[in-house]
């Protein structure tokens, strides 16, 4: 019987012990408190501000747009926002290229750490995510890696499933030479987030980061980010619109366009007008461009009086929100005059799109009713696509796949907003929001004479990286002499950019003249090797397409007669011809699947992968 008993209470003991273990490793899961080994290792995570700061001590932002609220905070009820915790005190996050950053926190390497944050999200549109980045630096404050943890959903509280704030929790290893931690919480939208109730604790749940931003190592053959050794790439693109499209809608200032006050008629005559002169400046040069198009822009006319869009009513078109005329009650196409290209020839461009398509130029979306996406929702956007799409078949012209933002204004986009964008087939954007840090996806350098922009490429757009935005200069004949600036910096950063005006702006002797000036050199630098010019959606094709290029092949692969081999794989749905591949080692000579091959130079080698294609290549070393 005592043996029994003894032996039932070891039974006990040991599945007791089993379950705490098993707790506890549940909640180190979550990043929850564990007695003993789970107190907050975060600084200040009561959110205690500075003295006469809205930010609390020690914590940091990317842009204004981070700012404590609540009732410790302000005495006025319209500041107070959300508070989980009953403190008075929560942290606001605005702006989709902006960024929360903790304290410092010291760590051990090889010890593993979580944080878990409460979020949501007060946005009239919809719900957003937030992701949590590791950024890990050595005893110097030097960075050494960022591990970014998933994207995670932010619910929006005033939506009927609304039930509580979300968790965002991440983990991750200390690396080798670390000495501290910092977290950055990046959101998806401009959407505004409310954050408490954080912490960091130890752990030993060590799920891997999503992205590790850890360096290729330099002993394995290196891509380069153009076709046929270019180190810069650039597009020529338009927005070009008939009288329907911004012109009569306008809502522009002197600010982003110098003819916002004259006569919208002229005006669309002169986007006509530009087509012919534009094709004229690239024809001797064989420069393909892209013209964002508004849906109008590819009718003959519309004797039959079709009613696009159900012909809205924008009710956010106001004085208030920058229009001068108030549209909200009005038609967003009432003005239709119903006629054909020969009656009223600036609402209906349908007969100059054949002749972009005989000079192989690219047609991407300005949007169908060139609305402004700050105010619109997904329900919007699939309308308009799908009025784009329609007019655009009976042209003969693709599905867009890249859009120029009506009046810069990707700002005020909600989560939902993009994913309507990625649904709809879009993979490039440019015209982003550039007046305000937290929502400029490239800031412009405030030293340059007229506003260069800092770093001069593609990025994917955060939550949403099958759509690259891609960074824009507009050339004017005020800022035509910046653009070689511009250019140059694109090549020395192994970047692109996108020179941009409206049609109408190439069409006087003295715009003509400074755009020839431009392409002069921009086609310079090509034969010089130097630069890739193409359309913008094949600059973003070609980088997004990069990315899925693998290279294969062990370091000990050397064999008897020296060469060295290794496989290139191109894993996109594009055909890459001209892609760049630097040795890791000076060469003699090359095959690819045992053909010899050209060497540009003593370390480079331009291979031509079609869509999923891998390829044996052998090198020998000089």
């Amino acid at each position: 019987m005592r043996r029994l008993v003894v032996t039932l209470t070891m039974f006990f003991a040991i599945l007791g012990i089993a379950a705490a273990l098993l707790l506890v490793r549940q909640r180190q899961e979550q990043c929850a408190p564990v007695p003993l080994i789970g107190q907050n290792m975060l600084p200040n995570a009561a959110l205690v501000p500075d003295a006469g700061s809205r930010m609390p001590a020690g914590w940091a932002s990317a842009a204004d747009g981070v700012e404590l609220r609540g009732r410790a905070i302000s005495d006025n009820p319209d500041e107070w926002g959300f508070d989980l915790d009953q403190d008075g005190r929560a942290l606001q996050l605005i702006g989709i290229a902006n960024e929360v950053r903790t304290p410092t926190i010291k760590v051990t390497p090889g010890q593993s750490y979580c944080f878990v944050a409460r979020a949501l999200t007060d946005s009239p549109k919809s719900a957003t995510r937030l992701r949590a980045v590791f950024a890990w630096q050595d005893a110097a404050g030097s960075p050494i890696s960022d591990h970014a943890s998933d994207w995670q959903a932010v619910p929006q509280w005033q939506s009927p499933d609304f039930r509580d704030w979300a968790f965002i929790r991440a983990a991750g290893r200390a690396p080798d030479q670390a000495a501290t931690l910092q977290i950055k919480l990046q959101p998806t939208s401009d959407d505004r987030v409310y954050l408490d109730a954080m912490a960091v604790r130890w752990t030993t749940d060590n799920r891997q980061p999503t992205t590790d931003n850890r360096q290729p190592t330099t002993d394995s053959p290196q891509l380069q980010p153009w076709p046929n050794g270019a180190r810069g790439a650039v597009s020529f693109t338009f927005d070009w619109e008939t009288a329907m499209g911004g012109l009569i809608h306008t809502r522009s200032n002197l600010a982003d366009d110098p003819n916002y006050s004259q006569d919208w008629r002229e005006r669309a005559m002169r986007m006509r007008e530009g087509v012919t002169t534009t094709l004229d400046l690239f024809r001797p040069d064989g420069i393909r461009a892209t013209y964002y198009a508004t849906g109008y822009n590819f009718l003959q006319g519309n004797t039959e009086r079709r009613q696009f869009l159900g012909n809205p009513t924008y009710e956010w078109a106001t004085p208030q929100n920058g229009w001068p005329n108030d549209w909200s009650q009005r038609r967003w196409f009432g003005d239709d005059p119903f006629g054909t290209v020969k009656s009223d020839p600036i609402w209906y461009f349908g007969d100059l799109v054949p002749r972009l398509l005989a000079e192989k130029q690219d047609i991407q979306t300005h949007t169908f009713a060139h609305f402004a996406a700050t105010y619109v929702t997904p329900v919007d956007w699939n309308a308009d696509f799908a009025a784009f799409r329609e007019v655009v078949a009976a042209s003969g012209v693709a599905a867009p796949r890249s859009l120029a933002f009506p009046w810069s204004s990707s700002t005020g986009m909600s989560d939902a907003d993009w994913q309507a964008l990625a649904d709809n087939g879009i993979q490039s954007v440019t015209r982003t929001y550039w007046a305000q840090a937290k929502s400029t996806l490239f800031p412009r350098d405030s030293n340059a004479a007229d506003g260069l922009v800092t770093t001069p490429r593609c990025r994917p757009v955060p939550g949403h990286e099958t759509i690259l935005a891609c960074s824009d200069f507009y050339l004017t004949t005020r800022s035509a002499p910046n653009a070689p600036a511009m250019i140059d910096r694109a090549i020395a950063q192994g970047g692109m950019i996108d020179l941009w005006a409206h049609t109408e702006e190439v069409t006087s002797p003295e715009q003509i003249a400074a755009w020839r000036a431009v392409v002069d050199y921009a086609v310079q630098k090509r034969e010089a090797g130097e630069l890739w010019i193409a359309p913008l959606s094949e600059v973003a094709d070609w980088q997004q397409a990069l990315a899925l290029v693998s290279i294969q092949g062990s370091e000990g692969n050397q064999a008897e007669d020296s060469s060295l081999t290794w496989t290139v794989t191109n894993g996109s749905g594009i055909n890459l011809q001209g892609l760049t591949v630097n040795m890791p080692v000076k060469i003699q000579r090359a095959t690819v699947d045992g053909k010899e091959i050209p060497i540009l130079d003593s370390e480079t080698l331009i291979l031509n992968l079609s869509a999923q294609q891998g390829r044996e290549v052998v090198v020998w070393p000089a």
